[in-house]
């Protein structure tokens, strides 16, 4: 008695705790977990300033969820900042400005994905152009290999039919040909859609 009491207590620890019921129908999941389960596809739309310096960050994204937490994209992204001048008393500085286009691999978390207001971290990396302004100031055209590097975080705002609104901030450090070093602070608001 002892002896079979004993094997079933080591059964109970090291057999695997799952347990299904029989019928002789299986029932179909609830419609919002199929749903649910099935959405590993994203399309993502973003734009929105940088901190300082008057740029503009345009960006589009596809992305694949493995699972509800995380999400893999690739991000298609164009910063543009103006010509600045800055008059003084005994002279004046000028920044060039210019477009940054670059395609990066993102990671994002979500630690809470099944909350109504999902927060997330990313990060990423790049490889793109950089084409500073031509002005009367600066007439000379260049191109520049870019590399940047960026780490950030956001929130997810659920609406229906897989749409959800985004909003993220970003720290970006971008190597310009192999002498510059930009950084760019971004602040971004968008939809995405997962399918």
């Amino acid at each position: 008695m002892r002896v079979m009491a004993a094997t079933i207590a080591v059964l109970c620890i090291f057999v695997p705790h799952e347990t299904s019921a029989q019928t002789s129908t299986s029932a179909p999941p609830p419609p919002d977990a199929e749903r649910e389960r099935r959405q590993h596809l994203s399309v993502q739309v973003a734009a929105g300033p940088t901190w300082q310096g008057g740029a503009t960050v345009m960006s589009a994204a596809l992305g694949y969820a493995p699972a509800s937490w995380l999400e893999l994209l690739v991000n298609v992204e164009r910063i543009h900042a103006p010509l600045q001048s800055t008059r003084y008393p005994s002279g004046y500085s000028m920044s060039r400005g210019g477009t940054m286009t670059f395609a990066s691999g993102e990671l994002r978390v979500a630690p809470l994905p099944g909350a109504r207001v999902s927060p997330f971290v990313m990060a990423g990396v790049g490889w793109g152009v950089s084409r500073p302004n031509v002005n009367a100031e600066f007439p000379e055209s260049v191109r520049n290999d870019l590399r940047v590097v960026y780490l950030g975080g956001g929130a997810r705002v659920p609406l229906r039919l897989g749409f959800s609104l985004l909003g993220d901030a970003r720290a970006m450090v971008a190597l310009e040909g192999y002498d510059s070093v930009v950084g760019v602070w971004a602040v971004r608001g968008g939809i995405a859609w997962r399918f």
